[in-house]
């Protein structure tokens, strides 16, 4: 052990020390640091004045780039967006210049017509460059970009945009330079070696740098993020000092390059040498001050060895004697040297104070031990016994002296039943590792029997070594005795589960060892005997058999309860179950095991399916409301500009059937969104007369289009069919859904689909044994070669949630939703099937006894007219320029919006200036519902009329009873937004 490690004698000796050389210390550093700040302050000249040569540098490629697209944007033949002539104007440039990669053109959105370099169908609009010369109207620079024309290179780009008379972007120039350009305009040759230049973008990344290094990182990768965090949080030129990439520090100066003085630098100018080569010269001449300092450090240490080893030695001495005293056992040892000087005398007077708080702590821990209930014992690594607590004597009747003078006796004591058992356990202890456990009887002093709950412990050091074992034995007599009246109480036990409704089952190793009669009932089973002693894996489906393992096994030694979970059971035919599971952990028949309760939730899971499938229904029905009412502010303008433009054309001319078309294909798009609302039920049905051969031949046209083409669809269509008082929507629903389960029934073979249509008169025998009176009906047929349906199963085709597809091809609702349909129009459905041949699906309608007729457009119809004022209130400036379009041809004078704030005070301040506002539901600063009430506060009289998309809360009853006195769907046809017009106008004037 070393004499001298006490902190007094160090700081003693460094504050001698310190003393002498003190004044030379101070002087030799403040000259060192001098000369190292004036050496690194003219090396963040150097470096600077070259990053800053470097960007004007830059400044000008990137104005002669500007020049050079500024000048191509006035060609003729780039405005005219000729491509062959613009590419070949681009490959001259190019050629002549050839610090560009590229240069081409592209449209607004972003394709590519014109390029130096070979290009295919190329889209720019992703690029950071093309966007912000788009945004920002002017010449702009991007970013690192590898390019995707021509040979595929790291890049920069700059981008122009080319202005048409109104000052919007028509084209988008863009140029590419190569980024080893750089090269040719930067030289380190003068600067000392491992000396730096690079160049990045503004996200960081990295463009070029020189010389090139192996370890750097590489161009198109992130700078070392230290330096980038710096240099964009500044965007100044500034000066950093940290390790490149590549391991080397350096001083670096950086420069940021705008294009304008306003704008965010789009490129970072680096320069940088290494430090060492600039702080090398002070760092030698301090290094040589230092040296003399140190030789005349080690003169005056030697001097205060010399002096203070005298006067500390002996103290510290005495200080180690004591304290490998007090380690060897002697725990009176104390080194008695309070009063020693300085903070040798505190080490001291704290060794003390140590020593008798160990001594105090080791009484305790042995109070603790010989005072605890369980009998304790040591036994050493060699089999002797070297501790026992006292409490050995409340369970054995004998005293710790006894055990330790007799090594024998602890065996001696054990019951003669387990006296075989407990040696056996004894053998098994040389196993140094493991801890283990048994439980035996012994004998008291006092001759009666107690049981004991004996544990065995190793004891090992952190370093491996084995100390021994430790054995804790606890009195168990009780809980065997509640044991053996649990075991006698088994009888009861049964009696209470034998009746319960739910499958209740007990396992002891692994296997059955009791069920109820309901589990009989739900294995399969006849008798206990099947079950019994049958290992409980083999009625667990396979993908269940490992997590059931771990949990029988954690009720079996951990005796934890295990959480209710869902499995497949197997019955005893190898059929499925679905159950639900929980088990406790008992003792049964003197064994661990577990407790298992079980319900069959074959119906609830039944239910849950049918609630998810409602939900989903729920969230189509709320996906298609969405749709429906962006698709309506789509169809609106389409349809009321068609109109316009027919009441503009001539009724003979092409142009007049091409609006007229226009207007036809806006409607049947609104009769499709009808369509989809009314499958999500957000649309009322509405009955109108419907000629069903029209119908039926746009199904069978849309069915050719969605089904396989290996399956014939073939129809026969009666032209000349009377109309039926039908929903359009719900009879194309119906007729969808036959054509879908055709199609369905015929699967993946080939096959065919006919569909049927005629007009026949149904006499008293035809309708004997159906719900229908005996007249005339139109007759839908839908027949497939499919598989058939199976006569057990045709009375059920009809039910909610059946069917005889597979899950993922059937969802059981198709039929039945066309059957409640048909009922609902005073119709019937009746079905036909062969196995193997197919089956036939055929709705009988009843004929409209009065013939109606099918609405026609009429272009030369003389709609109501006003000259009344009109407040024209929406979000979409196309609806709300053609809603004014329509208005203004009736002779209203309107005033238009698309804005409620701005049609809010429009409307404060003239509020007599209107007889009536129209306004949209929905629009972003407040809906047209609040907009009415803000108005209606100012004038209750004023007449407001609703228009919307779709809205799910907001009906015609509904409107009325908020105040508005019109309800409009869009899109709304110019007809019905004169009738609706002129009837609350005159309905107001009548009021009032």
């Amino acid at each position: 052990m070393l004499s001298f490690t006490s902190s007094f004698i160090q700081k003693t000796l460094s504050l001698l020390v310190l003393l002498a050389i003190l004044p030379a210390l101070v002087l030799i550093f403040y000259s060192g640091i001098e000369l190292r700040n004036e050496a690194i302050e003219n090396a963040r000249r150097e470096v600077m004045f070259l990053a800053q040569t470097m960007s004007e540098v830059q400044k000008g490629i990137a104005l002669s780039t500007h020049q050079t697209l500024a000048t191509l944007a006035r060609m003729d033949e780039i405005r005219r967006m000729d491509g062959p002539a613009s590419s070949s104007i681009f490959l001259a440039v190019t050629e002549e210049n050839p610090v560009f990669i590229n240069i081409a053109a592209v449209n607004i959105n972003g394709d590519v017509f014109a390029s130096a370099k070979p290009f295919g169908e190329i889209n720019l609009a992703d690029r950071a460059h093309v966007q912000q010369a788009l945004r920002e109207k002017r010449f702009v620079a991007g970013e690192y970009i590898i390019t995707r024309m021509g040979e595929t290179v790291p890049s920069l780009s700059f981008a122009y945009p080319v202005l048409d008379a109104s000052g919007s972007p028509e084209i988008i120039l863009t140029a590419s330079l190569h980024l080893e350009n750089f090269s040719t305009f930067f030289d380190v040759a003068r600067l000392p070696k491992n000396s730096f230049v690079a160049v990045n973008d503004r996200n960081g990344i990295r463009l070029f740098y020189h010389p090139p290094r192996e370890k750097t990182n590489p161009v198109g990768s992130l700078i070392a993020k230290d330096a980038w965090e710096k240099a964009k949080r500044k965007q100044s030129p500034g000066f950093s000092t940290h390790e490149g990439s590549d391991g080397i520090r350096r001083i670096y100066a950086f420069t940021p390059v705008r294009l304008h003085d306003e704008q965010d630098p789009y490129m970072y100018m680096w320069a940088g040498r290494p430090e060492v080569s600039v702080i090398q010269p002070a760092n030698m001449i301090l290094a040589r001050n230092l040296l003399l300092m140190f030789i005349s450090a080690g003169l005056a240490l030697a001097v205060a060895l010399l002096v203070g080893g005298k006067t500390l030695l002996t103290p510290i001495k005495r200080l180690i004697s004591a304290a490998r005293g007090f380690a060897a056992g002697d725990i009176n040892a104390r080194s008695n040297m309070g009063d020693a000087p300085g903070e040798l005398g505190t080490l001291a007077k704290t060794f003390d104070e140590m020593a008798d708080a160990l001594v105090q702590n080791q009484q305790y821990l042995r109070t603790i031990a010989d005072y605890t209930y369980n009998w304790e014992y040591w036994i050493g690594p060699d089999g002797s016994l070297i501790w026992v607590s006292p409490s050995c004597e409340k369970n054995t009747g004998y005293k710790p002296e006894a055990f330790m003078s007799d090594k024998n006796l602890i065996t001696a004591i054990v019951h003669n039943t387990d006296k075989a058992h407990f040696k056996k356990h004894l053998a098994s202890e040389i196993d140094d590792t493991r801890s283990s456990h048994i439980d035996f009887r012994i004998t008291h002093a006092s001759g009666k029997t107690i049981w004991i709950d004996h544990h065995c412990t190793p004891l090992i050091k952190e370093d491996g070594s084995f100390l021994g074992r430790r054995i804790s034995n606890r009195d168990i007599t009780d809980r065997k005795k509640m044991e053996k009246a649990l075991t006698e109480s088994e009888a009861q036990f049964r009696s209470l589960v034998e009746g319960a409704p739910d499958a209740i089952f007990v396992q002891t190793n692994f296997c059955f060892a009791y069920v109820n009669q309901a589990a009989l009932r739900l294995f399969g089973a006849q008798s206990p005997d099947q079950l019994v002693g049958e290992s409980v894996l083999n009625r667990f489906h396979p993908d269940f058999r490992e997590e059931v393992s771990k949990r029988i096994n954690r009720l079996n030694t951990q005796k934890k309860d295990v959480p209710r979970i869902r499995q497949i059971y197997l019955r005893l035919d190898g059929s499925h179950v679905r159950v639900e599971a929980s088990a406790v952990p008992i003792t049964f028949k003197g064994e661990d095991g577990a407790l298992v309760f079980v319900q069959d939730i074959t119906e609830r899971l039944e239910i849950e399916s049918r609630l998810q499938q409602a939900q989903k229904m729920q969230a189509i029905g709320i996906l298609a409301g969405g749709i429906a009412h962006d698709f309506n502010n789509i169809l609106f303008p389409i349809m009321g500009l068609s109109e316009l433009l027919m009441e503009d054309l001539q009724i003979d001319s092409p142009e007049h059937k091409n609006a007229a078309g226009i207007y036809t294909a806006a409607k049947r798009a609104k009769d499709l969104v009808h369509q989809i609302l009314s499958f999500s039920r957000h649309a009322e049905h509405q009955k109108i007369p419907l000629l069903m051969q029209e119908v039926i031949k746009e199904v069978a046209k849309l069915a050719r289009s969605t089904i396989s083409s290996y399956i014939d669809i073939q129809t026969d269509i009666q032209d000349d069919c009377d109309p039926v008082l039908a929903d359009p929507t719900n009879m194309h629903q119906v007729a969808m859904n036959l054509v879908t389960n055709a199609y369905q029934a015929v699967g993946e073979r080939k096959g065919s689909i006919t569909i049927d249509l005629k007009q026949k008169t149904l006499g008293n025998t035809d309708v004997s044994d159906t719900i229908l009176a005996p007249g005339q009906y139109i007759l839908l047929t839908v027949s497939d070669t499919g598989h058939g349906i199976p006569p057990e199963m045709i009375s059920k085709v009809f039910d909610p949630y059946f069917t005889t597809k597979t899950k993922e091809k059937g969802t059981g609702l198709g039929l039945s939703l066309a059957y409640g349909i048909v009922r609902e129009h005073g119709g019937d459905i009746r079905v036909s099937s062969s196995i193997g041949k197919g089956a036939a699906f055929t709705v009988y309608l009843p004929v409209l006894e009065i013939g109606g007729a099918a609405e026609v457009m009429n272009p030369e119809a003389k709609y109501p007219t006003g000259t009344e004022r009109i407040l024209l209130v929406d979000d979409e400036e196309a609806i709300v320029r053609m809603e004014a379009q329509m208005l203004e041809r009736l002779g209203y004078v309107v005033t238009r919006t698309t804005g409620c704030i701005e049609a809010l005070q429009i409307f404060t301040a003239n509020p007599e200036g209107f007889e009536l506002v129209i306004t949209d539901m929905a629009m972003p600063d407040m809906t047209g519902e609040q907009l009415a009430r803000q108005l209606m506060k100012i004038r209750p009289d004023i007449p407001v009329i609703l228009c919307t998309g779709f809205s799910e809360t907001m009906t015609v009853a509904k409107a009325a009873e908020t105040g508005f006195k019109g309800f409009l769907n869009k899109p709304v046809a110019r007809s019905d937004l004169a009738v609706i017009v002129r009837q609350i106008l005159d309905d107001t004037k009548a009021e009032t």
